[in-house]
């Protein structure tokens, strides 16, 4: 007999309703995981923009030091001749990276720059027997509710 069909035979055209069942949950696990993906790369983009921020930021305030001399690069820290370190934080108002501490906010989360000179000789040198200083400026702040630092260093003869 031509164009009938036995009972039970699976010759009808289209999918079943598990089938489509199946392949939503299959399309629906992919999207999620890309939409994930777009996640993920959003928060390393603003990561990484932050980064580069915090860098510049760092080397504009080391650029800044550089430009003192030998001696009023302790001296303008509040440093005597006889100390061998001092350390300057940008959130204290006479601190000589308080002017920084506007640009640091503005870009920075909870941002606060130290600065850290160090005297560099033979012995227990002093800034007024040093033959070199090591100045340390790193900034901290908070990304994404984790801390970040950026630390850069240098030292002068």
């Amino acid at each position: 007999m031509i164009g009938t069909r036995a009972p039970g035979s699976r010759d009808s055209q289209g999918f079943s309703l598990v089938e489509v069942i199946i392949a939503m949950g299959v399309l629906a696990s992919v999207l999620i995981s890309v939409a994930s993906m777009f996640i993920l790369g959003g928060r390393q983009v603003k990561a990484g923009k932050t980064t580069t921020e915090a860098v510049a930021l760092c080397n504009d305030i080391m650029e800044s030091f550089a430009k003192q001399s030998f001696t009023a690069l302790y001296t303008n820290m509040g440093a005597a001749s006889t100390d061998s370190t001092k350390t300057a934080a940008s959130n204290v108002v006479t601190s000589p990276l308080a002017p920084w501490q506007t640009q640091i906010t503005q870009k920075l989360a909870n941002g606060v720059a130290t600065a850290t000179v160090t005297a560099i000789g033979p012995g227990a040198p002093t800034f007024g027997s040093a033959v070199g200083i090591q100045l340390t400026v790193t900034l901290n702040w908070n990304e994404l509710a984790r801390p970040e630092s950026i630390t850069i260093s240098t030292i002068r003869f």
